[in-house]
């Protein structure tokens, strides 16, 4: 597409629709900034964006190759670990460090808390050692005399002051608050139904424990750190530092490869704090990764919820009436616990929502993947069900009648099919059967497409002579790919094979990126990688043309050649050699969204599964789950699904196995270990099926969505959904565990074969 700078263009947005759907194609005017590349559009053909090139570090991964910051190594590397608090409330009265200072090894010792300070939660940071190895430190800890003054404390959210009364079946007793209009609402309903849904606090299981690796030169300091967030942490760590004391010339973060985070890793935290500190007193190179207890108990956590909708269905089975409470189990910090609703269903009814998150004396809530959204969509979906099953519809008709999101529509009606929604649904599970089966569904949404207003992070690509291409980015890839979309946009602007440019990310000597988090890097930074790339083919093009005698705007790169029609081209590697020893070398830039609303301001999805419930032990299996979701144009496929099945295993695992198990005497988790703190396996993965849809939204040169959020929204209350219609009975309260099942079972002993 051509298109003078600064001009308006036409551009086809939207998409051409999954089997079986129409396509829902139009077209927009949009104004791209001066010196931006022209956008794609859905009339753009594509030779590497969409395709399935394999993860461009997959390689580097599966040999061990890829440094992780648990890998880094240095010559007189010290060891370290963190004292942590053994009571959840009080506050600290002595501590004593000299006799752990003295222990031959020992290198470093620094307090973390100081005296007469609270302590907020059984494992919060006291004191670190440095030392030879992590034996002679863990004698050292030994050492450290450490006394407290404790206090009452509270682990269960639901035993605060604040919290609401329940009944014996689970159930808030407190009486919904009056509003006119909405009891009119549901005074006039034809069906209305009401229920109380309670989901237990999921701890962040990633690959790789929180830490790192800190060595300073001078007052110059490096940090390998497990991060989300290079630039966010460089800047907490160069402002705590300073705080300290300590003069700090600059910092740099290197995080090139990160084994996951999914919201618990945008702090630096104390352990990056500690190691910094421990670091500088020894002069010597420190290592500090917490272990798998430290990361159960003390890197926060996907909060606990309870919440209570009431709604109501008029003759034509829609909705009318929405009434909605929540309440979030966060720790200390007070906050984080807030919960999201599909509203997309409710658009034409009254409705009415409230929260109040409730503090205990536990580690803090964290971000973890859709933050709020699998606790409400959960609650909101299962009462759906429940809803339909009251006035005998189909939960998918449900959805169709209330779904005011064309997309979605779309991918319900290609799911149902594809999953094969109306057969599965007839199936009849009879009271004599061991194994009963049942199907559920559920929507997924995210809000998001990047930018706007971040024009600050960009890109560098680089050409070099022998026809090698580098794109930098200082953000980190987390895991999802980031590399690979590099190497997919660079390659298809530049119009040559993927295996010519290498991605190279995670150190902040390079152009700012945005943290991994809201499903934000990709549509972030795609359009600065395209710009970066558009920028380094006009400077080969000059060169081309020059050398060639023709106009630059004569000159095309593509097929990995340059020049004009006919044989008066170049192949890309003989085209590289006119740049000489120094390499061409651009910054490009993510420019703002272009003004006006987009096709679609976020991204939808619907997720399907099917579950087999042994009624005799209560074990419930999920066979089979499809996901249609929606990610803006598809840049590298492989990565997308795996975005997209790894949401689905998460969600398994949330929906049946994981919950963290609280002593209230000690304050303490007592399930902090993957022995007794369960997470799905290989032998609990279901049937995986995914569908990527494409949609142009025609908002950025790269119309990109996130991955990261919106397809774990859905699966958890799918699962649910899907055990209700095996069952009868709903269970409300996640996980789903065999002995709740089984008292679902003995409630649904007399229900008649449906």
């Amino acid at each position: 597409m051509n298109a003078r700078d600064g001009e308006p263009v036409t551009i086809a947005v939207g998409y051409r629709g999954l089997p079986g759907q129409p396509d829902r194609l139009e077209t927009r005017t949009v104004t791209p900034a001066e010196g931006d590349a022209p956008p794609w559009d859905a009339n753009t053909a594509f030779t590497v964006v969409g395709s399935d090139l394999d993860r461009v570090d997959a390689l580097a991964k599966a040999s061990g190759r890829a440094k992780y910051s648990s890998d880094i190594t240095f010559p007189g590397l010290l060891q370290a670990l963190i004292l942590r608090a053994p009571i959840a409330k009080g506050k600290l009265t002595g501590l004593e460090l000299d006799e752990a200072q003295r222990l031959p090894g020992i290198a470093a010792v620094v307090a973390l808390k100081e005296i007469g300070h609270k302590i907020r939660f059984a494992g919060d940071a006291i004191a670190a050692v440095a030392g030879a190895n992590l034996h002679v430190v863990r004698d050292a800890l030994e050492k450290i005399r450490a006394t407290y003054e404790q206090e009452a404390h509270v682990v269960d959210y639901l035993e605060t002051a604040d919290a609401p009364p329940l009944s014996a079946d689970g159930e808030i007793e407190t009486a919904w608050p009056a509003k006119d209009d909405l009891d009119a609402a549901f005074a006039a309903a034809a069906v209305q139904h009401s229920g109380t849904y309670r989901v237990e606090v999921q701890t962040h299981s990633s690959l790789e424990t929180h830490g790192g690796v800190a060595r300073w030169q001078g007052n110059d300091l490096e940090v390998w750190n497990s991060t989300q967030a290079t630039f966010g942490i460089r800047g907490e760590l160069a402002g705590a530092l300073k705080q300290k004391g300590l003069e700090v010339g600059s910092v740099t973060i290197h995080a090139e490869f990160v084994g996951g985070g999914f919201g618990s890793k945008f702090s630096a935290g104390v352990e990056a704090l500690a190691c910094c500190l421990l670091a500088k007193r020894a002069n010597a190179p420190v290592k500090l990764m917490l272990d798998r207890y430290e990361e159960h108990t003390c890197t926060g956590n996907r909060p606990a919820a309870l919440m209570q909708v009431r709604g109501g269905l008029d003759g034509e089975g829609k909705l009318v009436a929405w009434d909605w409470r929540s309440f979030g189990g966060c720790g200390f910090n007070g906050g984080g616990g807030s919960v999201s609703v599909p509203n997309f269903y409710t658009q034409s009814a009254k409705r009415r929502t409230s929260h109040k998150d409730l503090a205990t004396d536990t580690d803090p809530a964290r971000p973890m993947r859709a933050p709020g959204h699998p606790q409400g969509f959960f609650a909101a979906e299962l009462f759906l069900d429940e809803l339909a099953a009251k006035a005998g519809l189909d939960p998918l008709e449900l959805r169709l009648r209330n779904d005011a999101d064309t997309i979605r529509q779309d991918q319900w009606r290609f799911g149902a099919q594809r999953f094969g929604w109306a057969k599965a649904r007839q199936r009849q599970n009879q009271p004599g059967d061991r194994y009963w089966r049942g199907v559920g569904l559920a929507s997924a949404r995210w809000g998001t497409l990047g930018n706007a207003g971040r024009p600050a992070h960009g890109i560098t690509c680089r050409i070099h002579q022998d026809g090698r291409v580098e794109v930098r980015s200082g953000a980190q890839d987390v895991g999802t790919g980031l590399k690979t979309v590099l190497v997919v946009v660079a390659a298809e602007e530049l119009g040559i094979a993927p295996n010519l440019v290498t991605g190279i990310s995670g150190h902040t000597s390079d152009p700012s990126g945005p943290a991994s988090g809201g499903s934000t890097v990709t549509p972030s930074l795609a359009p600065a990688v395209r710009h970066a790339a558009y920028l380094a083919k006009q400077e080969l093009v000059q060169l081309v043309a020059t050398h060639l005698g023709l106009p630059p705007g004569q000159v095309t790169c593509a097929g990995g050649t340059l020049g004009g029609s006919g044989q008066n081209r170049l192949p890309w590697a003989e085209a590289c050699k006119l740049i000489g020893p120094n390499p061409i070398d651009v910054r490009g830039k993510r420019f703002d969204n272009y003004e006006g609303k987009p096709f679609h301001n976020g991204v939808c999805g619907a997720q399907f599964a099917e579950v087999e419930i042994d009624t005799w032990t209560g074990l419930t299996r999920v066979l089979r789950m499809l996901a249609v979701q929606d990610c803006g144009v598809v840049l590298a496929k492989k990565p997308a699904e795996s975005q997209v099945l790894g949401a689905m295993i998460q969600g398994v695992s949330y929906a049946l196995h994981e919950q963290r198990i609280m002593d209230r005497p000690s304050g303490r988790m007592m399930n902090a270990d993957f022995l007794r703190y369960k997470i799905t396996g290989p032998k609990d993965l279901p049937e995986l099926d995914c569908v990527l849809q494409t949609v142009h939204n025609g908002h950025a040169s790269v119309a990109a969505a996130g991955l990261g959020e919106p397809p774990s929204v859905a699966a958890p209350a799918a699962i649910a959904n899907a055990v209700f219609h095996a069952l009868g009975v709903p269970v409300r309260h996640l996980p789903i565990t065999p002995e709740k099942v089984l008292a679902a079972v003995a409630a649904s002993a007399k229900r008649k074969p449906r």
